[in-house]
């Protein structure tokens, strides 16, 4: 059986929390091709959420794809935390072509109904 050879493009999707960011790699069908966060790099506690451990995640995952010899990104950002500006920049930083980037960060809607008001 031959071994499918990697597609010169992939998604990147980078997902910050409080506590920890999560990369991401796929290809354009969506098959996770590499995937890491902070904590499987051997931060632990409050160092998980910090902009060092995310750009370290994030360069393990570029490596990577510099490996597969991919050469163009599309990338996706998810969540709130410090860790986005890091990751953009360490990609920016790589020789990668980047076609498209996007926030795909969720908004609150209203949510359930509230409790009725006290009254006294």
């Amino acid at each position: 059986m031959k071994k499918k050879p990697f597609q010169k493009t992939g998604i990147l999707f980078i997902s910050t929390t409080l506590n920890n960011t999560f990369v991401n790699l796929t290809d354009l069908e969506g098959n996770t091709l590499c995937c890491l966060s902070s904590g499987s790099l051997g931060f632990k506690g409050s160092k998980k959420s910090s902009s060092y451990a995310a750009q370290a995640t994030t360069e393990k995952v570029l490596e990577f794809c510099s490996q597969a010899s991919m050469e163009k990104l599309i990338i996706k950002f998810r969540g709130v935390g410090y860790a986005k500006d890091a990751s953009l920049k360490t990609v920016l930083g790589q020789n990668f072509k980047i076609l498209q980037i996007q926030e795909t960060t969720q908004r609150a809607f209203n949510g359930c109904r509230q409790k009725k008001k006290r009254r006294i």
